[in-house]
């Protein structure tokens, strides 16, 4: 053993050990130094909990040291990245943040992670194009939330009513419902993230896909006569009554509650609501359960299938204080592992449809398939209109929609081209 020690030079470090006591420091091995404790600063949305905790938990397996403040959001995300410091890890939608902050080359290039999570093999091109820059990728898609009509099952076996597919059908089943004492629709004056979703289909569906993306560059103003249609047509299912009379200041929660009651004793206020799944998150499972959806009709056949879709996913800020931290846990989001556990804690719940994965996987809940299906066979895809502006233009938006959701068919007029005027000059 003593040749073998002095052929590979190691005699020396034998000496040391025995001096300091072999059986604490090991034969020639080195202590290993314990890593310096970390704090990962988070930023998410509210109701992934579950999810984000278990992923959380296994990622502290391997990096014990590692803390993980986790905050929801509570101001703009653009104010994140200007105010030092500046967050680790942020969960995002892709919209003008995102194209911003790529433009700023304020994130970290996630084009390699996108390749090892698969997504660069299974996402539609309309979800890839929401997050791309240059042929490179600057987050981690996690998810997507479709979005639909979603209806009291119910009440539509109750009266016989099938999902319409064109926009007559539409307005049909509409005329029906409210004949038979049953207001059509239910929405959110109150926040015009789901107000705006009615925009958002009726410019897609009237006016096509390549229109609406000019307009959400910022290319179309406001007082353009084919956007003034869509508005138009907007107002004219308010001033026909279709609408609840509380539009315009209730908050999603109640608009969701109107069309799916907490109790099963209790009668719809609104037979349907415009929305995404994720938002059903507030509903009991058995409110859920009373809802089915189907796709924003067509109004033009024309007009190639477009969706409105809210993908997810995770950025890593350039100036991070712990980046390489953040890009070992955005490691384990785009491993099969991460995978996994992202399919079984969010999924499983039906608010989100897996950025990879099939919809004839029947493994997942048939509310998620169909919302994969619906995205995948679109043409095209878009952001969210209200996620597509400066926070600065909310305030008009906002205004805008309680005028929509209130003043058409209540008896005081309805000046539409003074509206659009302002949100014109808002913008």
């Amino acid at each position: 053993m003593l040749e073998n020690l002095v052929r590979h030079g190691l005699i020396k470090l034998a000496f040391a050990c025995i001096a300091l006591a072999l059986s604490a420091c090991g034969f020639g091995a080195q202590p290993t130094p314990t890593p310096a404790p970390v704090t990962l600063r988070y930023i998410t949305f509210a109701g992934l909990d579950t999810a984000e905790q278990t992923l959380v938990e296994r990622f502290r397996t391997t990096h014990p040291s590692v803390t993980m403040a986790v905050e929801q959001y509570n101001r703009a995300p653009e104010e994140y990245l200007t105010t030092a410091p500046v967050p680790d890890l942020m969960l995002i939608t892709p919209g003008q943040f995102l194209d911003n902050a790529m433009a700023r080359d304020a994130l970290t290039d996630l084009t390699d992670l996108w390749a090892q999570s698969g997504a660069g093999q299974t996402v539609a091109p309309g979800l890839r194009a929401l997050s791309e820059r240059e042929g490179r990728q600057y987050y981690l898609p996690t998810g997507y939330n479709w979005n639909g009509v979603y209806y009291n099952k119910q009440l539509f076996e109750q009266l016989g009513l099938q999902p319409p597919r064109t926009w007559d059908e539409f307005v049909q089943l509409s005329e029906t419902l409210w004949l038979n004492g049953v207001t059509p629709f239910a929405v959110s004056g109150g926040d015009p993230f789901m107000g705006l979703l009615w925009f958002d289909y009726l410019n897609l569906r009237l006016n096509g896909p390549a229109f609406h993306q000019e307009f959400l560059a910022g290319d179309i103003p406001f007082d353009d006569p084919r956007i003034r249609l869509a508005f138009e047509l907007w107002a004219s299912l308010v001033e026909k009554g279709y609408f609840l009379q509380t539009s315009g200041t209730m908050d999603i929660d109640a608009a969701l509650a109107a069309v799916a009651p907490s109790s099963a004793a209790a009668s719809p206020q609104a037979a349907m609501v415009l929305s995404g799944p994720a938002f059903l998150g507030v509903l009991s499972p058995q409110q859920r359960d009373a809802l089915g959806f189907f796709p924003f009709p067509i109004l033009d056949l024309a007009q190639p299938p477009a969706e409105v879709v809210m993908a997810i996913g995770y950025m890593i800020p350039a100036q991070a204080p712990h980046r390489d931290v953040a890009l070992a846990f955005a490691d384990l989001l785009a491993s099969p592992e991460g995978r996994d556990l992202l399919m079984a804690e969010v999924v499983a719940s039906g608010l989100y449809a897996p950025i990879t994965g099939s919809a004839e996987d029947e493994t997942l809940p048939a509310s998620v398939r169909q919302g994969m299906t619906l995205v995948q066979e679109a043409e095209s895809v878009v952001a969210p209109y209200y996620m597509s502006v400066s926070p600065a233009m909310w305030p008009a938006l906002m205004t805008m929609q309680r005028r929509i959701l209130t003043e058409p068919g209540s008896g005081k007029g309805f000046d539409l081209d003074g509206m659009l005027a302002a949100l014109e000059t808002a913008r």
